[in-house]
């Protein structure tokens, strides 16, 4: 190559070289490095903690009403212009309190909606200054009306309303006799069949039968053996499936003939799953909580397919929190907020409530209906807050 020729070319290059060189240095001044491009005003959307406890994989209608009320509150704003977020604890019975008190301390939760059981609510509340909106229902969990740390709130109907309506209805059906199985040390069971017991004796009635099972038994035999002996017009049932279905299907292979009466601890699909055929459950009679949630029951169904009574107390128990939040005007304080939610008065939401008693149990309605195809069906009666209620 002439040497002339590449000395020009080589003069090219360099002057391209500089050109290129300079103008990326014009491009990131005018663009800036990564750090400098200024970003959008994206500040995140403040929050409001809740917790809620309750069990996987049954009984978990409670959360799932609680979250649809969770939706609507959203969409339509927040609580103080927050958005509600759940902060979630498997309701189980070793640890149920340790979480509870994680979620107040650690997680920085307003308030919690749950425990569902009242054997677990009872080990909550010593350890929790939040307002905790229970989906249990014993009214003695709340009893200590005295106690001005005493958060917790019953949202559905109380054992104590329960049982004296299913007493009403089997002894105006000529029911004089009864015996009563439950599971032993279960703080549910037994309130329910001591308020059950207290209520019938009242209207006449004998309990001939008391009989305890442990939890997770299968096999009833002994017990079944005092009920056939005694004969009872009816046979209450005072515990959950899948034992209830079990002793159910034993009492009839015996010849038991009583009619079998339980609590709203058989508003669960395992009624109608646990036995290959459900003949031995049809026909008979369980309280239900929520006999006015027809409208809730409805949108319920549009999203989940099925529905239970304790899925309106979770619906409730958040749009009562919200009330009472509301209320206040601030989450700074929760013992304001206990006595906002103390102070309400008849609520409509998923059900009716007509306020709050002295031990913060609700006065509403409950409800008895029959069991058909292994699915509680619609009510044979309802007793109003003033007729049940349990002041």
């Amino acid at each position: 190559m002439n040497i002339k020729i590449f000395q020009f070319m080589l003069c090219v290059f360099l002057s391209l070289s500089v050109a290129l060189m300079s103008g990326c240095d014009r491009v990131r001044n005018i663009v800036g490095t990564d750090e400098m491009i200024p970003t959008p005003d994206t500040d995140p959307i403040p929050t409001l903690k809740v917790g809620l406890i309750h069990p996987q994989p049954n009984y978990t209608s409670f959360g799932k009403g609680a979250k649809l009320a969770q939706a609507e509150i959203n969409a339509s704003g927040g609580i103080l212009s927050m958005q509600v977020e759940f902060v979630y604890k498997e309701e189980v019975t070793a640890t149920v309190a340790q979480d509870a008190a994680e979620l107040a301390e650690s997680e920085g939760v307003v308030a919690i909606l749950g425990p569902l059981f009242s054997s677990h609510a009872v080990k909550v509340g010593p350890v929790i200054n939040i307002p905790v909106l229970l989906g249990a229902t014993r009214a003695e969990v709340t009893a200590d009306a005295t106690d001005p740390n005493d958060f917790m709130f019953l949202i559905a109907g109380s054992n104590v309303l329960q049982a004296k309506l299913l007493a009403q209805v089997i002894s105006q059906q000529g029911a004089s006799t009864a015996a009563m199985i439950w599971q032993n040390a279960d703080v549910y069971s037994e309130g329910f069949v001591q308020s059950f017991k207290t209520s019938f004796e009242t209207l006449g009635g004998s309990v001939v039968v008391e009989e305890t099972y442990e939890s997770g038994a299968m096999m009833f035999t002994e017990q079944l053996t005092a009920v056939k002996a005694a004969a009872p017009d009816v046979l209450l049932l005072a515990s959950f499936p899948p034992a209830n279905p079990h002793i159910m299907k034993q009492a009839r292979d015996m010849g038991i003939e009583s009619t079998f009466i339980g609590s709203d601890g058989w508003d669960d699909p395992l009624m109608s799953t646990t036995l290959e055929d459900n003949e031995p459950v049809d026909g008979y009679y369980c309280t239900n909580l929520d006999p006015d949630a027809v409208d809730f029951n409805a949108a319920y169904k549009a999203t989940y397919g099925s529905v239970d009574g304790i899925a309106a107390a979770g619906y409730d128990a958040m749009r009562i929190l919200k009330m009472a939040i509301e209320t206040v005007g601030s989450t700074d304080d929760p013992a304001a907020i206990r006595e906002a939610i103390a102070k309400i008065t008849s609520y409509e939401g998923a059900t009716s409530i007509s306020h709050f008693d002295a031990n913060r149990n609700p006065v509403k309605s409950v409800g008895v209906r029959q069991i058909l195809n292994g699915m509680p069906q619609d009510m044979i009666i309802e007793a109003a807050p003033e007729i049940s209620g349990n002041e």
